[in-house]
């Protein structure tokens, strides 16, 4: 409704302000309101929100189309409109102040919402770039495993088929002669008509020389509550467990070494080995020794014996076997003094039956070195010599070396394994 329409109406004058504030708020261009993002999208509707926020009429003009009385009309207008604009202005610029805050703090949340969706497309960005390194270190880890347990497997399946061969080999042994057929030691040692008490003390060496030498093996069975000591002999190695606190028995087939065993207090039993360990429970032995026993064994007792060892030792507990090195010539040779012996072992030979048997974790150690008096002389090399003859004094003790270890080698050796 126009002015001069309102004032031809004779209204009253608060009526007149009640039509100016309708026409005032009906005169701006703002478009009817609607919900955000139903016709339009938020950008466009910010930039609506953005060019009406001045709700000011700017268009509106005081005119008559009288033409008597158009200029009182027009004067009495503007008197009324200025009046008007006493009470509207301060209502009407405060909410265009308002409009202008709402505007302008839109336009902030806008722009932070358009940082936050970068950064969201950013860390989606990166969050798929590291899931699809995860996925190919996954896919290398599971290659790299597949190829670690195909390479175990087969070591697995090679090691079962050489167990199974090794088994084999030793069955059928052992099915060339029964229990019956096998030949007692104590049989051999009675028919030598050997003291061999006496001979032990003279060709061995003396109580305290054996248990020096045997001290290495103590740790092995540290914890023990019944270790084996098979051809337990003067009873050096029961003394040793005795003085650290371990609990042994000892088994001979000559009763004079298993009188002088119990005079000394020691707990030994005149048996054979194979007829003992046939008597006694499985895995009721949490330790076996043999010092200088397997050299007088037939083959086929001795793979007997081993058998049985495996069986009535318990899991993880070690068995020790010492004897005789036939590597070293010296050794060799002396090996015939003893009438009992049958024939030496080779350690690659007593280490392949222990294998076979189930032994595992197979240690071995040479032991009583010959002393350096005894073996062939190096030549002295600090002499001011010419080089020529320097070279033919270091292949000499290159060679000698060779044959020290040839002839002069550790007297005895010992394997230990464990089940």
């Amino acid at each position: 409704m126009k002015m001069s329409e309102m004032m031809d109406e004779d209204k009253e004058v608060p009526e007149i302000m009640h039509k100016l504030r309708e026409n005032a708020i009906g005169s701006t261009s703002c478009a009817p309101y609607k919900k955000m993002g139903e016709e339009s999208d938020m950008q466009t509707e910010l930039a609506q929100i953005r060019s009406n926020w001045d709700i000011r009429n700017k268009n509106y003009q005081i005119h008559s189309h009288r033409p008597y009385t158009g200029k009182a009309l027009v004067k009495g207008r503007e008197l009324v409109h200025s009046e008007v604009q006493r009470y509207v202005d301060p209502m009407i610029g405060k909410q265009i102040e308002f409009n202008n805050n709402v505007s302008i703090i839109l336009d902030k949340q806008i722009s932070k919402i358009g940082d936050i969706e970068t950064d969201i497309a950013d860390a989606k960005l990166k969050i798929e770039c590291q899931i699809n390194d995860i996925f190919a270190e996954i896919n290398k880890f599971r290659l790299d495993v597949d190829s670690m347990m195909d390479n175990k497997i087969n070591n697995i399946l090679g090691e079962i088929k050489e167990d199974i061969e090794n088994k084999a080999w030793l069955a059928a042994i052992l099915e060339r002669r029964t229990a019956s057929e096998i030949i007692s030691p104590k049989v051999q040692s009675t028919d030598s008509g050997l003291n061999y008490f006496l001979f032990e003390e003279r060709f061995r060496g003396s109580r305290v020389e054996i248990k020096e030498k045997q001290q290495a093996f103590v740790d092995y069975f540290r914890g023990c509550r019944k270790v084996l000591d098979i051809g337990c002999g003067r009873g050096e190695f029961l003394e040793l467990l005795k003085e650290n606190g371990i609990e042994a028995i000892g088994i001979d087939i000559d009763p004079d070494m298993v009188s002088y065993c119990t005079s000394k207090g020691l707990n030994v039993e005149l048996k054979d080995a194979v007829t003992y360990l046939e008597n006694i429970d499985d895995k009721t032995l949490d330790g076996i020794f043999l010092d200088q026993v397997v050299e007088h064994f037939e083959p086929f007792y001795l793979t007997r014996l081993l058998d049985l060892c495996y069986r009535k030792l318990n899991y993880g507990y070690f068995i020790i076997i010492e004897t005789v090195n036939p590597l070293s010539l010296f050794s060799f040779i002396n090996f015939f003094i003893d009438l009992t012996h049958i024939h030496p072992l080779h350690p690659a030979t007593l280490n392949f039956l222990l294998t076979a048997f189930g032994f595992r974790e197979l240690e071995t150690k040479f032991l009583a070195p010959i002393a350096d008096s005894q073996k062939l002389k190096r030549l002295d090399t600090s002499a001011q010599t010419t080089d020529e003859i320097k070279e033919f004094v270091n292949i000499y003790n290159k060679n000698t070396e060779v044959l020290n270890n040839i002839l002069y080698g550790p007297q005895d050796y010992a394997i230990i394994g464990k089940k």
